[in-house]
């Protein structure tokens, strides 16, 4: 396989210096790999020439990361995203098929998080990938404190649309990012702040936990149709007698049965990742990290209609219930301020306790990422988180269905591939339904 690699510039740089938030540092330690399959590929010239000119309005993406008086900072210095072109002898489908056991560096071009911060190099990756059967592979990864998964879909709408030599709404950057929010929410009366503090004893359980455990992980994947998505939410509102969202039901739906396999026989937590801009009417172009969770503690034995109900109550009073902003920094403040974030940790991340921690992309518009004639087939995470209980929600094959992807402790993972387990997971699919057709093809999608 032929690669070469080289920095791309936007062509006009305005030099400038972001003051990362709370949310930002607390994932500093973290980066978000991910991958665009299409059936055509477009020529990687075409791609960097509109590269160029959309870093020019979203030029976090290609500056680095420093420490400037404790505050951690995106210096927008336009050194450059690295990007990587490589041709392949094989085709799309003999990919697909070996996805989950390929090296992540053979499609993604993987970012330390520390490193990155650390040797001031690129917070962003992108590599280009051409098989044999003209099909292609975008794999990006992006330093997570520059921003989330929308801050990442507004770059990319915008870089599909210069391709496409269509327009597209200029992004709302922000010089320091808690200080607008600080002036732009209303406060509210929530008093649980969206961290805790370790101290020395719970540090040094979670690095070792870290160091022992967590390397025993195993990432699944899982697929929904649109048939059994819809058969589920109608049993879960029949149930509940209240009108629920997809993502309720499918949460609470699989929350229940991981549980209910897990040999874990205390309360559980399942902490909802959510998009806090529309919630609290901030812009929608605004980039950054503006999201935080949903905490739902539940009993060991969990009641998934009422869990589902219960989501729905927190989702639909999330600015009441759930924007942490305020009491989060006034906990941190408490506790030793931003000199001391090592110690904090978001109350979603606990694999101690086992807390599933899910995030939702549905309707962020990966597949409208077209680039000309080429349409997304498939996108995926295609990360290895350091700890499991990462999980993920994203649309399947061509937009069709959902797919449910999960980091998770090896033993669990493998209880969960039995065959009894796996029909409680898709107990609302009809074997008459049909399928894609790719799906029969991937052993690895459960």
């Amino acid at each position: 396989m032929k690669s070469e690699s080289f920095l791309i510039q936007s062509d006009n740089h305005t030099q400038q210096v972001i003051v990362c938030s709370i949310a930002d540092q607390l994932l500093k330690n973290l980066s978000v790999p991910v991958v665009f399959f299409y059936r055509k590929s477009i020529h990687h010239n075409i791609l960097i020439d509109s590269l160029k000119k959309v870093l020019s309005d979203f030029p976090i993406f290609a500056g680095t990361l420093t420490n400037i008086n404790n505050n951690l900072c995106i210096d927008c210095n336009n050194k450059g995203a690295l990007f990587s072109v490589a041709k392949e002898d094989c085709t799309l489908d003999e990919v697909l098929r070996e996805l989950i056991v390929i090296k992540k560096e053979r499609l993604v071009s993987t970012i330390n998080p520390q490193k990155a911060i650390a040797n001031q190099s690129p917070i962003m990756t992108i590599k280009l990938n051409y098989f044999a059967c003209g099909g292609m592979a975008l794999g990006i990864c992006w330093h997570h404190s520059i921003g989330d998964m929308h801050t990442f879909m507004c770059f990319m709408k915008a870089w599909s649309n210069t391709v496409n030599k269509e327009e597209y709404s200029p992004p709302l950057i922000v010089r320091d990012r808690d200080e607008y929010t600080q002036m732009n929410l209303e406060k509210n009366d929530n008093i649980t702040p969206g961290v805790r503090h370790l101290n020395t004893k719970e540090l040094l359980r979670l690095v070792f936990y870290m160091l022992i455990r967590a390397r025993s992980k195993r990432d699944l994947q899982f697929y929904f149709s649109e048939n059994e998505l819809n058969n589920m939410k109608h049993e879960f509102s029949v149930k509940t007698n209240q009108k629920l969202s997809t993502n309720d039901v499918l949460c609470a739906h699989l929350f229940s049965i991981i549980s209910d396999v897990d040999a874990y026989k205390k309360k559980r937590c399942l902490s909802i990742v959510v998009n806090c801009r529309p919630k609290i009417e901030f812009p929608q172009n605004l980039l950054g990290n503006f999201v935080t969770n949903i905490h739902m503690l539940t009993n060991q034995r969990v009641d998934p209609f009422q869990l589902a109900k219960d989501l729905r109550t927190s989702v639909d009073n999330f600015q009441r219930l759930h924007m942490n902003f305020f009491s989060t920094k006034e906990y941190i403040e408490q506790n030793g301020g931003i000199n001391r974030i090592n110690r904090f940790i978001a109350t979603g991340i606990d694999p101690i306790k086992r807390t599933l921690l899910i995030t939702s992309w549905v309707n962020s518009g990966v597949y409208d990422v077209v680039f000309r004639e080429s349409k997304p087939l498939y996108f995926t995470p295609f990360g290895d988180y350091p700890i499991p209980w990462f999980s993920s929600i994203s649309e399947g094959f061509s937009n069709n269905g959902l797919v449910y992807s999960a980091i998770l402790p090896s033993k669990l993972a493998k209880k969960l591939m039995q065959e009894n387990n796996l029909r409680k997971i898709h107990k609302y699919r009809e074997q008459k339904a049909a399928m894609p057709e790719l799906i029969g093809e991937l052993g690895w999608l459960l």
